[in-house]
């Protein structure tokens, strides 16, 4: 079989660092207490950051050459990364910008006992990788994501995993996109 898995916001917790080098970068906390979830893809907008701090955030991201490697794996990740099969072509598609960021990524998936030899790919455009891999199954957090891999790759068994932050309308018009709640969820849909 052959699997795309997005890695941020369903194997890597990336806002909870992201809160911290906003807070850091900027000097502020308009976060609510911690822990919050959140409501929105945008969130650090909807909470009173400027785009120019946004952007400040980012470009120091940017710049670090371990912020991707930094990461927490959610509690799920390492019986998630145990369970796919060595027969299997895994792809971790992800959109990570900066430095290092497709090594950052795959020494991060061995650091949580991931396949030995990582395939990631560095993407925006994950409707096309899901049809260039000619992919059987997509799993993603983003409903952007998975609604241009369902369009642009129709025989991709395409999965959101459900987040606070991807409760939209923007899924309801697209059909055959299966929402699971846990990423082993998805394993078991595709009898893995």
């Amino acid at each position: 079989m052959r699997i795309g898995i997005d890695v941020d916001g369903v194997l890597a917790d990336f806002n909870e660092r992201f809160i911290e080098r906003t807070i850091d970068v900027t000097g502020t906390d308009l976060f609510p207490p911690r822990p919050f979830d959140i409501p929105t893809w945008n969130y650090p907008e909807h909470y009173g950051y400027d785009h120019n701090q946004v952007s400040a955030v980012w470009e120091s991201i940017k710049a670090d050459r371990e912020f991707w490697f930094g990461l927490s794996p959610y509690g799920w990740t390492r019986e998630f990364l145990r369970r796919l099969r060595e027969d299997d072509d895994v792809y971790f598609i992800t959109n990570r910008p900066g430095l290092l960021t497709k090594t950052q990524t795959e020494d991060w998936l061995r650091l949580y006992e991931g396949p030995v030899l990582p395939t990631v790919l560095v993407s925006s455009m994950k409707g096309f990788c899901a049809r260039a891999l000619d992919l059987d199954a997509y799993i993603d957090d983003r409903d952007v994501n998975v609604v241009d891999v369902r369009i642009v790759s129709p025989k991709t068994r395409t999965f959101i995993l459900g987040q606070p932050w991807n409760r939209t309308d923007i899924l309801t018009a697209e059909k055959g996109i299966e929402r699971v709640s846990r990423p082993l969820d998805f394993l078991t849909a595709i009898g893995r």
